[in-house]
């Protein structure tokens, strides 16, 4: 917030309008939060985004994701009515996905659990 305040008020920018001209950003971290962010966000990247130890539970939520995917558009009545009505005016696969995306990881092993859990064990 002091970085922007600051940019603010050297930008002597008074309104809206103002800030649309600006060719540059008024908002933003300072460079030391900014220098701390980037190292977070390496950080990240190297152990958690794409770290081989997870590798297996990547893949195993990979496949969660791709066989849900596949039954529901297979399946649309098994949607919950609210997605089901979005369904007859949209594509059925974005309104799968966009089901898929609002699901917690919790909730997404539940719904598969319930759906094609029975697949596990026969299979």
């Amino acid at each position: 917030m002091c970085n922007t305040r600051s940019q603010i008020e050297k930008s002597r920018v008074r309104t809206l309008e103002d800030v649309r001209r600006r060719p540059e950003r008024l908002a933003g971290f300072s460079a030391c939060v900014d220098a701390e962010r980037r190292q977070l966000k390496q950080f990240l990247y190297k152990n958690l985004y794409f770290s081989s130890a997870l590798e297996p539970e990547k893949e195993d939520a990979e496949r969660v994701i791709s066989e849900l995917f596949a039954f529901w558009v297979k399946n649309p009545e098994s949607l919950p009515q609210s997605y089901q009505q979005k369904a007859a005016h949209e594509p059925l696969p974005r309104v799968v996905c966009d089901y898929i995306a609002g699901m917690t990881d919790t909730y997404i092993y539940e719904q598969y659990d319930r759906y094609l859990g029975q697949k596990l064990q026969d299979g």
